[in-house]
């Protein structure tokens, strides 16, 4: 999928503006999985004007140090942008292709974002894309505008909640 495009790496200063507003943070020192835990490394790097935000409870934290908002710090892959999805399109499949992954991305407003690189698609996201690509017969491997290394945020509804094994 990324042929020979290459990947900007994570900085080694985090990054708080890439946070989701939705994410749960979690500030205590006290734990004892905080040094691999994205909550933790998101909370402590909130920037000073933060004023309120959704945070996990110090009482969350079980007497066996365990935590059930616990999410591991793994990175990923993500994609910036598909300006040239459509260059080798065949001018009958284009408007059923657009309006598929349109639809796919929830709507005309954050297809375009996720378009211009606004917004990054996830792994998931560019195999979905890639996988309907292919389903249309086009065996061409989809590339992206750019990618770059970062977070998986993993939203609190996920069944696992983010302690799955990589």
């Amino acid at each position: 999928m990324k042929n020979n495009y290459v990947t900007v790496p994570l900085s080694a200063e985090f990054d708080f503006s890439k946070v989701p507003s939705w994410y749960v943070l979690c500030t205590n020192s006290q734990c004892p999985q905080r040094d691999g835990c994205l909550r933790y490394l998101a909370g402590t790097n909130a920037p000073e004007q933060l004023e309120t935000g959704l945070c996990v409870m110090p009482k969350m934290l079980k007497d066996d140090g365990q935590c059930r908002w616990f999410d591991r710090r793994r990175v990923q892959v993500y994609a910036s942008g598909f300006s040239r999805l459509y260059d080798r399109v065949l001018k009958a499949d284009y408007t059923r292709m657009r309006k598929h992954i349109t639809a796919y991305l929830h709507g005309a407003k954050t297809y375009y974002q996720y378009m211009r690189g606004e917004r990054l698609l996830t792994p998931e996201q560019q195999q979905y894309i890639s996988n309907y690509v292919k389903s249309c017969g086009y065996e061409w491997d989809v590339c992206f505008d750019r990618y770059e290394e970062g977070y998986a945020y993993h939203h609190p509804d996920d069944a696992d909640g983010g302690q799955h094994a990589e």
